[in-house]
């Protein structure tokens, strides 16, 4: 008899397992120590010089966590020339810092954003209009929004949140007003961008709030709600491919890319509108993070050579 298939054919073990589709697996590769890690790195050319702190480092922060920093100094599976531990570390650092601004930058405008979905939709509609499919243009995924309110008003309920038990005991429902108190930023993104503008003004209204057409306010809120969950998870916002892209205007659209400087554009245009006075200030802090770390490139990220300019200066918000 010939000899038994060997292990070029692997089995449906725990080691070689079968997936639904009848393919198979090759072995989950062991787990590597910190200092493993770290040696793996020094194999593919990486200068380490203080190695308790990258020990250290690689403890507080994943080496798959890191791993997305170092795309831009690697070149063929190795890094470029003269890449040390630090040289990623300060690209993490940055990243953190970035990330921390963005959030702070996105909440006023979600904030606004749910105010004014709450006051127009209740004003033109009626209290719990939100609820009525009528008002949207996708039943379906009206529906999905419903759910996702559903889940939020239970777990409120089950939290104690005062507006959400005081509001179902008297009158056994949510009016908007209380609603949006705990719908996710993504659920606001949906209903508005769900609305029928043949059924109610409410899009046009809401937008106005923000200088800007409906179609434009729901690109750019669909754009924020996923910059925002990037940083709310704390994910990797540097040297990341945004696949959820904002519709700039068309004084910006030279910029437009599938990188995070339009995100800065967007921002730039929503506080032009709505908070004017406080995007000086908010400019500053971001050129201070990037000036706080000279050696992190900003083109991965879509920047211009003169993009400090360019989030600066004081041009009209055009609406097409």
């Amino acid at each position: 008899m010939g000899r038994m298939l060997d292990d070029s054919t692997p089995h449906a073990t725990h080691g070689n397992g079968a997936n639904q589709a009848g393919s198979f697996f090759i072995s989950m590769k062991p787990p590597r120590s910190f200092r493993e890690q770290l040696s793996l790195m020094e194999s593919r050319g990486l200068a380490v010089e203080n190695e308790l702190s990258a020990l250290r480092r690689l403890a507080e922060s994943n080496y798959y966590r890191l791993r997305g920093y170092w795309l831009t100094f690697e070149e063929n599976g190795r890094f470029t020339p003269g890449t040390t531990f630090d040289d990623i570390w300060e690209t993490y650092q940055f990243d953190g810092e970035l990330r921390d601004w963005v959030w702070r930058v996105i909440s006023p405008i979600e904030i606004k954003a749910r105010t004014l979905f709450a006051y127009h939709m209740a004003m033109e509609c009626g209290a719990v209009a939100h609820e009525d499919n009528r008002y949207f243009k996708n039943t379906m995924a009206h529906a999905k929004s419903m759910e996702s309110l559903t889940r939020e008003k239970n777990r409120a309920l089950r939290d104690g949140v005062p507006c959400v038990v005081h509001n179902i005991d008297k009158y056994g429902d949510l009016p908007i007003w209380a609603a949006v108190e705990i719908m996710s930023m993504g659920t606001v993104s949906q209903l508005y961008g769900n609305l029928d503008a043949a059924k109610s003004n409410v899009a046009k209204l809401v937008a106005n709030g923000f200088g800007v057409k409906p179609f434009i306010l729901r690109s750019w809120l669909r754009h924020l709600t996923y910059i925002r969950n990037i940083c709310g998870h704390h994910s990797r916002l540097y040297n990341r491919v945004v696949t959820v892209r904002p519709n700039l205007l068309r004084a910006d659209a030279r910029y437009d890319g599938e990188k995070e400087f339009p995100t800065l554009l967007v921002l730039k245009r929503m506080y032009e509108k709505s908070w004017p006075a406080k995007w000086g200030c908010l400019t500053g802090q971001i050129v201070e993070v990037v000036r706080a770390h000279p050696s992190v490139s900003l083109k991965p990220m879509g920047f211009p050579e003169d993009w400090e300019t360019v989030i600066r200066c004081e041009m009209p918000v055009e609406q097409r």
